[in-house]
């Protein structure tokens, strides 16, 4: 069995590194001296983000779609050619489509749940054996606050309901890869200044101040990143089954 280093060094690899959360994710593991594999249907968004990163080898974009099943498994390939192992590993790629409850198309819906809930499984399947291999492995899943209150400032159904199932998704998968040395948590999110807002900063500022108890922040990608750093350290070893909020208090009230 291939044994990977305790921290620094290690194999990570990341859905959706492109934007937001996903490219801050990746700019953590990569200053912590990990080699970075990450992927999303356009991955040149990245290749002029860490140019240097690219060319020593530390950083490896691919471009697939985390709902092809035939691209996962290219995907758990070549991670087995190049490593032999996955240290760590984040579920991070995730949508919101539409708005609204019965309004809401049944396209978007299965498109919603086939991404934000689905691809997680699949991807995490996929890795399994190649994360067995690690000395520490971990998997990592990003949720949202959105999946914990249904007055959720999110206008999307779908969405809330994906990442509450993924927080479910997070704790059965605990239970069934404990016993193989894998641990497995989830992040959730507040209102993360990030791509998937858009030109919203306004309502972003307003919804902070509103909901945001501690001292009214908005979340920045990279908080969110602190806390996968955490969850993916020594000092985490014993934590598994947990979902950690990082929404400076938006779900207290």
């Amino acid at each position: 069995m291939t044994r990977g280093d305790s921290e620094g060094g290690r194999v990570v690899c990341i859905s959706g590194g492109t934007s937001g959360i996903g490219a801050a994710l990746a700019d953590a593991f990569l200053a912590s001296g990990d080699r970075v594999y990450t992927f999303s249907r356009d991955p040149r968004k990245l290749s002029a983000r860490w140019p240097d990163a690219l060319a020593r080898g530390a950083l490896v974009l691919l471009e697939g779609d985390v709902t092809n099943a035939a691209f996962l498994a290219r995907l758990a390939e070549r991670l087995d050619a190049d490593a032999g192992r996955v240290d760590i590993l984040v579920n991070n790629a995730g949508v919101i489509l539409g708005a609204g409850t019965v309004d809401e198309s049944l396209e978007q819906w299965r498109a919603t749940l086939e991404i934000n809930l689905i691809a997680p499984f699949a991807l995490t399947q996929v890795c399994a054996d190649l994360l067995e291999r690690s000395a520490a492995p971990v998997v990592i899943n990003i949720s949202s606050a959105c999946a914990q209150h249904p007055f959720s400032t999110c206008t999307s159904t779908s969405y809330s309901v994906s990442k509450a199932g993924l927080d479910m998704l997070t704790q059965r998968l605990a239970l069934a890869l404990g016993p193989r040395g894998i641990r497995v948590n989830g992040v959730a999110p507040g209102v993360v200044d990030s791509e998937m807002w858009g030109d919203a900063t306004d309502l972003m500022r307003e919804i902070a101040a509103r909901r945001h108890v501690l001292r009214q922040e908005i979340v920045k990608p990279a908080d969110v990143a602190e806390a996968v750093l955490f969850l993916a350290s020594a000092r985490a070893r014993l934590i598994t089954g947990t979902t950690i909020k990082v929404d400076a208090g938006y779900t207290l009230g």
